[in-house]
């Protein structure tokens, strides 16, 4: 199967500059009008190359979510959207340091109550606030009762 060279050169520069998913290599060569049939074989390519990795990719994507602190359950989801494999998932997951972690979610409970002031004693907005950035309520509750 002839690939242009091209695309193959266009599609490492691609993977090189940021980590990507399958999902959005096969969303970038859709866009460029590649077959199925030519695609699969660029991303059998791409990870023969190492330009392609999940596993990498899972681990970047978590450091980089946890850092703009996201909880477990959206960092997570955010995964599946990727397309990441529940097994890689699960594995970059539990390398996350709990200590670490623990620390941001007090950080991020902090900060929304300097930036609600008038709300600071409403734990129930204070809650739904760290559910919707993917906190379980094991992990609120634990820090608001010390």
């Amino acid at each position: 199967m002839d690939i242009p060279a091209d695309i193959i050169s266009k599609m490492e520069r691609y993977c090189a500059y940021q980590d990507r998913s399958e999902i959005e290599v096969r969303k970038k060569l859709g866009s460029l009008a590649v077959s199925a049939t030519l695609s699969d074989e660029i991303v059998r390519i791409l990870k023969e190359g190492d330009f392609l990795n999940e596993t990498r990719f899972a681990e970047v994507f978590i450091r980089s979510k946890v850092k703009d602190h996201w909880g477990k359950f959206k960092i997570r989801e955010g995964l599946y959207a990727k397309g990441i494999p529940a097994d890689i998932i699960n594995e970059q997951m539990d390398l996350i340091d709990e200590e670490t972690y623990q620390e941001m979610v007090r950080e991020t409970i902090d900060k929304w109550k300097r930036l609600n002031a008038d709300d600071a004693d409403n734990k129930p907005k204070l809650i739904r606030h760290m559910l919707s950035k993917g906190f379980a309520i094991e992990e609120i509750m634990s820090i608001l009762n010390q």
